[in-house]
């Protein structure tokens, strides 16, 4: 037999076996975790979630509430107005127990400023832009009494119906009847907070401005206190979700500056629509500038 190398034998059909260096380092690196990313989808997870609790909280607290009106609506008071004077009392605290609520879960950071330059006697209009729902919660919460002006479907609400139309709430209508209704709250000495686009800011800017606040502040002669809402990181606003929220808590700020006499924007004239746009334009010029580039401290 003869002697040869080791192998296969040719008519096996098996090609031979071919050693092949793996070069590790072209292989991808295993997967890492983005803590970063984990970390903000928690906070959004705790955010989200705490948000929804509250719109349930607050649901709960309006039939609550209607249910502390029906006692009301027994106690032998003299009047209409000192019944809304209790009411109004009560959506104040109960609107200081939501932001608490907001605040301790680390949520929404409400701060008031400037609340001393209120007038300290006599009714006035309070001027705020509306960023977000949450701004008219603050400034309820802030003022120990206040009569608002809402949409007609608050005053229909299963929630809200019987402790808007205690408090005496005003529906938001348009032309006389509406100044007529706020001068006449006005006049019992019930300050009043309107908001002049008329519903929340548009996501990119104010809106449109009416001349509501100004007829009413002209037609009465009471005083008007400007208050600027912002927020620190956009929430609630108009056409967002209620799951639309920062993964971080937001700061709510509510700043009172100081109080305007209708008086200086008649120059003379009688009250009347060239007033009425006067006092409107400085309005949104103020707000326009108070709200460029703004940022908090």
């Amino acid at each position: 037999m003869r002697r040869g190398r080791i192998g296969l034998p040719a008519s096996s059909g098996v090609p031979p076996v071919v050693a092949v260096r793996c070069n590790t380092t072209d292989a991808p690196p295993p997967p890492t975790l983005d803590m970063a990313k984990i970390i903000d989808l928690m906070h959004y997870v705790r955010v989200a979630s705490g948000t929804g609790f509250a719109f349930v909280l607050f649901g709960m607290g309006g039939l609550i509430l209607n249910g502390v009106i029906l006692l009301i609506g027994w106690i032998p008071v003299p009047s209409p107005e000192t019944k809304a004077w209790v009411m109004q009392k009560v959506v104040h605290y109960a609107f200081r127990g939501f932001m608490g609520y907001l605040r301790g879960f680390d949520l929404v950071l409400g701060k008031a400023e400037g609340l001393e330059k209120l007038p300290p006697s006599g009714p006035y209009i309070l001027v705020a832009n509306h960023p977000s729902l949450l701004d008219v919660v603050l400034i309820l919460a802030s003022i120990p009494r206040a009569c608002c002006i809402v949409k007609p479907e608050i005053l229909d609400s299963i929630y809200m119906r019987g402790v808007s139309r205690l408090a005496g709430y005003i529906p938001n209508t348009e032309g006389e009847p509406l100044i007529a209704a706020c001068v006449e709250k006005l006049n019992q000495g019930i300050p009043l907070v309107i908001f002049p686009e008329g519903t929340r800011s548009l996501p990119n800017g104010l809106g449109k401005f009416k001349r509501s606040a100004a007829w009413i502040s002209l037609k009465s002669g009471y005083p008007i206190v400007r208050a600027v809402v912002q927020c620190g990181s956009p929430i609630l606003m108009k056409q967002w979700k209620w799951y639309n929220v920062p993964p971080h808590s937001t700061e709510l700020h509510f700043k009172i500056y100081d109080t305007i006499n209708p008086t200086d924007f008649l120059k003379g004239q009688p009250c009347g629509p060239i007033p009425a746009r006067r006092l409107t334009d400085y309005l949104r010029r103020f707000y326009e500038g108070e709200l460029h580039g703004a940022s908090f401290t």
